[in-house]
């Protein structure tokens, strides 16, 4: 379980958030933080969308009032970016469809990957939807990082499939338990 405390309004790029600023550092010692629909939106463009201007990221359900946007941070630098939305699949036939979050926009930079921050920012997001009493979270994730979903749990559902612009990827499903409570930032 990790260390919370609040963080200081110097940390943030811009004072767009209507919520507490809420900092989690987890055991590997990564700072997760809640951030804005701004700031995450920045990064989204650099990572999952280059050549795009930070408006053309925008996600239907970024200024949901139960969207959670997080980020990881090193050294007061923004380095990953998560958003958790309450939202099923479009095409889910099925009970409990108001019990699924999604996954959307996760990201870390290259220089990061594998020190921790991806899997943080996924265990603050279980750790959010099962406090939300969610009972799965899924995500369109890339075939690339089939390996990396895996590891935290997740599960494919489905046949692969390719989305414009960014290439082949699987829909990942990840069932929330009790324990995910342990990863909330409050």
């Amino acid at each position: 379980m990790g260390d919370y405390a609040g963080s200081h309004a110097a940390d943030c790029e811009d004072d767009t958030l209507d919520m507490n600023d809420i900092r989690m550092v987890t055991q590997e010692r990564v700072d997760i933080r809640m951030i804005s629909v701004l700031q995450i939106r920045k990064l989204r463009a650099h990572i999952l969308r280059p050549g795009q201007a930070p408006e053309m990221s925008a996600y239907l359900g970024d200024y949901a009032p139960d969207t959670l946007h997080l980020g990881a941070f090193k050294q007061r630098q923004l380095v990953g970016i998560a958003s958790i939305m309450h939202q099923a699949p479009k095409d889910f036939i099925g009970s409990h469809s108001d019990k699924l979050w999604l996954l959307r926009g996760m990201a870390t930079l290259p220089e990061v990957r594998g020190q921790g921050y991806g899997t943080a920012l996924i265990r603050s997001g279980c750790a959010y939807a099962a406090l939300e009493r969610g009972l799965y979270l899924w995500c369109n994730g890339r075939e690339s990082a089939m390996g990396f979903y895996e590891k935290l749990g997740f599960v494919i559902r489905g046949d692969r499939f390719d989305l414009p612009d960014t290439g082949p990827h699987y829909r990942f499903w990840r069932e929330l338990s009790p324990s995910d409570v342990a990863y909330a930032p409050y």
